[in-house]
């Protein structure tokens, strides 16, 4: 089941990032990237790694260290949790630029590439989309 839901939680983003991407224009990418709900597949995948392990993931906070994170993430409920977490995050970040995007009226020459940094890296990519935005014509 490890494997599952950690091949699920990434392919089950993947259409909302190529309609974001790819098909901007569609009469229902809109429509379906204004939805919340898109995130729940990775946030349930998400849950089926943290719930079974949830001691040993509040034991990362009870001492919290670079060493015993590391620890957590090389087991495999912990790179699924992460992947899984970053999947969910990444999406919704990609989300609401996006639809800021529209609504400020930023280039969708300028957001796409940005989207494409935001699945790979997210924090980079909202930083970029926040300096595409400050310098954009509105």
């Amino acid at each position: 089941m490890t494997d599952f839901f950690f091949h699920f939680s990434a392919l089950s983003v993947l259409p909302f990032w190529a309609m974001m991407i790819f098909l901007p224009k569609w009469s229902k990418t809109e429509k379906i990237i204004q939805s919340p709900w898109i995130i729940l597949p990775p946030i349930v995948c998400y849950l089926a790694f943290l719930l079974p392990n949830m001691v040993e993931a509040l034991a990362i906070f009870a001492d919290a260290s670079p060493e015993n994170l590391a620890k957590a993430m090389s087991s495999t409920w912990g790179a699924g949790m992460f992947w899984a977490y970053a999947g969910a995050f990444d999406l919704f970040v990609g989300r609401w630029m996006y639809l800021d995007a529209k609504k400020h009226g930023v280039a969708h020459w300028i957001l796409a590439p940005i989207l494409v940094v935001t699945i790979a890296f997210g924090p980079l990519g909202f930083l970029l989309y926040v300096f595409a935005k400050l310098t954009s014509k509105k």
